[in-house]
């Protein structure tokens, strides 16, 4: 997500990047935009570290890897939902809907969790509204 690591450094935003380097064996370190690098062994843990680092996500079009990184948001606030507990805003391009609505069976209340988001404005009114 260089696109994303850039951005946010010209916006003068902390870039900090969870990293999976045995994953990737020949990457050379994270993108030259991250500030502060936190590597994770595996897959599961660099997830686990997303999660636990973030003050919410936002979830543009990408992969698989992508899609993964988005269940796991998303059913991590339904959980934190279900229990009365504070959970972090999760903020998905429209395009994500589209295509889970179809195939998933979501109830009303898992799909007011997420923030829709259809424009650059729906971004920044998202990423303007998490805690700093």
């Amino acid at each position: 997500m260089e696109a994303v690591s850039h951005g946010a450094k010209e916006a003068g935003g902390l870039v900090v990047g969870v990293t999976a380097p045995p994953l990737f064996p020949t990457r050379k370190g994270p993108n030259a935009h991250v500030d502060l690098e936190i590597p994770a062994p595996t897959l599961l843990t660099r997830i686990e570290r997303l999660l636990d680092v973030a003050v919410g996500y936002l979830v543009l079009p990408g992969g698989v890897g992508t899609l993964t990184e988005l269940m796991a948001a998303w059913n991590v606030a339904m959980i934190a939902h279900m229990h009365g507990q504070p959970y972090r805003p999760v903020g998905v391009h429209a395009s994500w809907l589209e295509l889970l609505r179809p195939q998933l069976e979501i109830a009303p209340a898992h799909l007011e969790l997420l923030s829709v988001l259809g424009s650059l404005e729906d971004v920044e009114t998202f990423l303007s509204g998490l805690p700093r």
